[in-house]
């Protein structure tokens, strides 16, 4: 999968789970236009772990080229994987909004940011139950006891 070492830092490695049509490069340059930055974590060398990676579209000759970063074991990440766009495909053509080092400075900043959870049902599958059991309970006309104890009547 990966040809050379994994160490965590800024290194760009060759990654074998691309396509054959995937160019894929190991040097990149901070002023290259990026089309996409990826923070993803992805199966490591040896299969048994995942690995946290930065994927870089980067435009080289109206082309797209792929840079994948190792960055560390997928585990001491707390933030969740990214995708930030940097272009668009206009009238046919690719438009790079954004360099290699602007994405990876808004990357930085998102990772730096406490995670935002909003809010989940527990237990799902009661939550659908207790959501049947109520809507019977109105085509009857019955009443039913929502939030705090309060008796909703239909």
């Amino acid at each position: 999968m990966i040809s050379v070492a994994e160490r965590p830092g800024a290194e760009v490695v060759h990654f074998r789970m691309t396509s054959a049509l995937d160019t894929v490069t190991r040097v990149v340059v901070d002023d290259e236009p990026c089309y996409v930055l990826a923070e993803l974590n992805l199966p490591s060398r040896s299969g048994k772990s995942k690995s946290r990676f930065q994927i870089l579209r980067v435009v080289r000759d109206d082309q797209l080229v792929t840079a994948y970063v190792y960055m560390g074991p997928a585990g001491k990440f707390k933030a969740d994987q990214i995708v930030i766009p940097g272009g668009q495909v206009d009238k046919g053509k690719g438009i790079a909004w954004h360099t290699v080092a602007e994405l990876q400075e808004i990357a930085d900043e998102l990772r730096a940011q406490p995670l935002h959870r909003e809010a989940e049902p527990s237990d799902m599958q009661t939550a659908f139950q207790n959501m049947v059991e109520e809507k019977k309970l109105r085509s009857r006309k019955q009443s039913s006891f929502g939030h705090a104890g309060q008796l909703v009547r239909s």
